[in-house]
């Protein structure tokens, strides 16, 4: 019974997502009535913890190439490519901060701030996204037990077999004389 699988754990997938959008949003929340030096460490600290991601999804390669696993290696690695672009674009984004802080200009200064925490909330669900493709899925305990009951009514008869007709074994008369 696989379904009992899926069953159990995309529910635990939800669960981890949700968990780890709960975890990011203190700090992702692009409050952006903060001050300018507020808005700068909240922004490093974010893109520290996308760094801390990019090193535990290259541990999760490791250990997907040490299983000589290709499709949880693939799987991993497409989810380091999302993150490595996602982090260079966070690089440009704490360039532009920094040089719109030095501008005075609040406008640029916010949008910025934004773009750097959407992007550490999309590093964090990669990095979620990598541990599952591993089976590093912590919200799910033990195995899965199947049992089943057979109704003692039901005949044990095999409904679906048929008797086979008789095969007519005669040669069939010549068509021509020749």
């Amino acid at each position: 019974m696989k379904t009992v699988r899926f069953r159990i754990s995309l529910p635990a997938i939800g669960l981890a997502l949700c968990a780890t959008a709960a975890l990011a949003a203190p700090d992702a929340t692009p409050d952006t009535n903060l001050s300018s030096s507020d808005m700068l460490s909240r922004a490093k600290d974010s893109v520290s913890k996308m760094q801390e991601t990019v090193r535990d999804i290259a541990q999760l390669q490791e250990q997907a190439k040490k299983q000589k696993d290709v499709i949880k290696l693939n799987c991993v690695n497409d989810k380091m490519v999302q993150v490595k672009g996602h982090m260079a674009v966070a690089d440009t984004a704490m360039g532009n901060l920094n040089e719109a802080m030095g501008k005075g200009d609040d406008d640029g200064r916010r949008h910025e701030y934004q773009r750097v925490s959407i992007l550490f909330q999309k590093v964090l669900v990669l990095g979620t996204e990598a541990r599952n493709c591993v089976g590093d899925d912590l919200s799910y305990v033990g195995g899965v037990q199947r049992s089943e009951e057979i109704d003692p009514s039901i005949p044990q008869k095999d409904f679906t077999a048929f008797p086979l007709p008789p095969v007519d074994t005669t040669r069939p008369p010549l068509a021509t004389a020749f």
